[in-house]
């Protein structure tokens, strides 16, 4: 067993464990005393900072791998960013596949609080874009976001599938033409 960190950083400690694990093997062949032990605490331990499994899937995906948004630049080249972003996520993480969809695949029943999150989260994705395109003054940004989400959803999907970042660069176009098209302006 290996010696876990103490007080406010065990909590995180356990998820970080348990998402490498989650992630790399399926929610559903890991159970809560393989996360224990490679965590290096005890069942009661981790059942004192995740009630149920439930509960640790779910935090587990908040440290699962994500990709990291621009923060600067004009709205257009902020969304160029965050598909330019995948490249250097896919090649630069032991990336297998977006948690999101892995976890949702093992997670059919839509009240699971781990399922609840990633709709948050694809949320927040679609209303990040939206928001983006409300500065560049698009035509339609909520009907443009929703298609650049898909687009960037089919990018990571058909990247991991293919393991090439053909797909990448392939959305990254398209999203390119979208904006041109939707927004008149381009970097």
């Amino acid at each position: 067993m290996i010696r876990a960190p103490r007080g406010r950083q065990l909590k995180e400690h356990i998820a970080a464990v348990a998402a490498s694990l989650f992630y790399a093997e399926g929610i559903n062949r890991v159970g809560v005393d393989r996360v224990a032990d490679k965590a290096g605490v005890t069942k009661r331990t981790l059942y004192h900072h995740f009630p149920s499994k439930d509960e640790l899937v779910a935090e587990a995906l908040r440290a699962a791998p994500n990709v990291l948004f621009p923060i600067e630049g004009s709205p257009v080249d902020r969304i160029c960013g965050a598909f330019e972003a995948l490249v250097s996520f896919l090649t630069e993480t032991a990336y297998r596949g977006c948690p999101y969809i892995i976890f949702s695949a093992e997670l059919t029943d839509r009240s699971h609080p781990a399922r609840q999150l990633i709709e948050r989260q694809l949320l927040k994705r679609r209303k990040w874009f939206e928001t983006r395109l409300q500065e560049a003054e698009a035509r339609d940004p909520a009907a443009l976001a929703e298609e650049l989400d898909v687009l960037f959803d089919g990018a990571l999907a058909a990247g991991t599938k293919r393991g090439t970042l053909e797909p990448v660069i392939a959305a990254t176009r398209t999203a390119k033409r979208l904006l041109q098209i939707e927004c008149g302006s381009l970097r």
